[in-house]
């Protein structure tokens, strides 16, 4: 008995622990280990295909055709195609496509696209019984394609992680519908994929999405040097963690003239419906978010950022047309660093937000950096859009030496009465009723008291659907106007940057457009 636990108690000593040889933490991995197959998958190089960069012919997909079910491995290496990999449509015969971090996909010839999904075996067994696919890993130069990956609509549940998409001339990742069908959710997932374009300068693409191809989700993705990073003509969309940046990398255009970046976009949109967009990063767009013509979507922003690198660079962040009357756009917890002249936050017709009475709008708890660039008509200083009801219009006092006419802010045309209380100094305050619905503005009451009151006038301007306000001293002195809103109805727009004074030249009137109101 004693020799047969010494026996034992020997063997435990010589034989290897289970999990001994497992790579612990901290541990480095060498290239053989890298590329090994993970298990459960088909190695496309055990299995004829090249990986050192010669042409690939048809074994590729005939691999493919013989995997129904399963997951093909690519190790590392360069995979050269002279045609596209193709994926069925059909669930019950899913194939995942899994690369090697550095495993590399090109062409040295014109293909549509290097992988298409749901373009062979084009029916549906069963709807019911779904399937996730997924294709991960590896590089994908676009350069030879018009397409780096393009998905059939109808073909749902299809995850797109982990990857990087480079030197794209045309479109990186396109979820299309080749003919009608489906269910219109696409339901694709596209997670932690970077995608480099060419140029910023010329019509390239990162992620386009078709009609009938809704309820995307894209999180973790980080896309430059495309002219239009995001386009979109389905809704239900939701993006999370997205940055986008206009830039160049070598091949791409870059104008003499130095207008480099004026025509990109961060989002287009081309469609109704709803989008809900988290913590995206807009980076030296020349517009953020552009709606187009004859679509009212509803768009739900969240913690956006917009910055640009360039100065004297940018237009608006969130662009739509009069076209798009039932637009409804909430923006909230969001950043923005301004670098150009007369920049606009949200360009849309002012007399449709002046006009909401429905509360479509909502700009709240934003922070606004380079307040002297703000167009000083931007609809997001708007008390409604802001919640506020009072506007202290100075952090300084105003010094005036007499005569000089001063802007406090501009009213947006609406059917809603104004009811104005208008602080000028702690023992000087005015009292203003009126209506401005764009032909003129109707004066209802109107009182002036305190110190002095007889040496103060107030006047308008009419600019477009704008009624812009102002005061003047005759006798000068010490000014810190504030503006309250008693009525509620949120109209009054201050001006953009408290720090300075501003004058009617800086929205655009003269002194003889002015309306003085006789003294009460």
């Amino acid at each position: 008995m004693k020799r047969t636990i010494y026996f034992l108690f020997c063997c435990c000593l010589l034989c290897p622990i289970y999990g001994h040889g497992n790579q612990q933490p901290g541990q480095s991995t060498n290239a053989k280990e890298t590329s090994a197959n993970p298990v459960g998958t088909v190695s496309a190089v055990e299995h004829g295909v090249r990986n050192d960069g010669a042409p690939i012919g048809p074994e590729l997909n005939r691999l493919i055709k013989h995997s129904y079910g399963k997951t093909v491995f690519f190790p590392a290496g360069t995979y050269n195609l002279t045609e596209p990999m193709v994926l069925p449509m059909d669930y019950t015969k899913n194939v995942n496509l899994l690369f090697d971090k550095n495993a590399l996909v090109k062409s040295d010839v014109h293909l549509d696209a290097l992988i298409k999904v749901g373009y062979s075996e084009v029916y549906f067994s069963d709807v019911t019984h779904r399937r996730f696919s997924y294709i991960e890993g590896g590089i994908l130069d676009c350069y030879n394609a018009d397409n780096g990956i393009l998905l059939d609509g109808r073909k749902q549940l299809v995850q797109i992680r982990n990857m990087s998409l480079v030197r794209g001339r045309h479109t990186h990742i396109r979820i299309h519908l080749p003919e009608p069908g489906g269910t219109g959710s696409s339901d694709t997932k596209i997670d932690n994929v970077t995608i480099q374009g060419i140029s910023s300068n010329d019509d390239v693409y990162g992620i386009y999405i078709d009609q009938g191809c809704c309820d995307c989700k894209i999180s973790d993705t980080f896309i430059y040097s495309t002219k239009e990073a995001f386009v979109t003509k389905s809704a239900g969309h939701i993006l999370n963690n997205v940055h986008l940046l206009a830039m160049n990398t070598t091949g791409g255009t870059v104008r003499a003239d130095g207008e480099n970046f004026k025509e990109t976009v961060g989002i287009r949109i081309a469609t109704g419906g709803f989008f809900v967009f988290n913590q995206v990063y807009y980076d030296t767009m020349d517009r953020g978010i552009v709606v187009d013509d004859n679509f009212s979507p509803d768009l739900l922003l969240d913690q956006q950022i917009v910055y640009s690198y360039l100065n004297d660079f940018g237009t608006c962040f969130l662009y739509a047309g009069a076209s798009s009357p039932n637009l409804r756009v909430k923006i909230s917890n969001s950043t923005f660093t301004l670098k150009n002249k007369d920049y606009k936050i949200l360009e849309y017709p002012s007399g449709i937000v002046g006009w909401d009475i429905a509360d479509k709008f909502s700009f709240v708890n934003c922070v606004v950096d380079g307040l002297q660039n703000l167009s000083p008509y931007d609809l997001t200083l708007s008390q409604r859009l802001r919640g506020k009801s009072a506007d202290g219009l100075m952090w300084n006092r105003l010094n005036d030496a007499g005569s000089q006419w001063y802007v406090l802010g501009a009213v947006v045309a609406s059917p809603l009465q104004n009811d104005l209380e208008i602080s000028l100094t702690d023992a000087l305050q005015a009292k203003l009723c009126f209506r401005f619905e764009g032909d003129g503005v109707k004066i209802h009451s109107y009182e002036l008291a305190g110190d002095n009151n007889e040496q103060v006038e107030l006047g308008y301007a009419l600019h477009g659907d704008f009624c812009v306000w102002m005061f003047r001293s005759r006798k000068g002195g010490v000014f810190r106007p504030a503006v309250y809103d008693r009525l509620g109805s949120g109209q009054f727009m201050p001006f953009p940057d408290k720090g300075r004074a501003y004058v009617p030249a800086d929205y655009g009137v003269s002194e003889a457009d002015i309306q003085v109101l006789a003294h009460p």
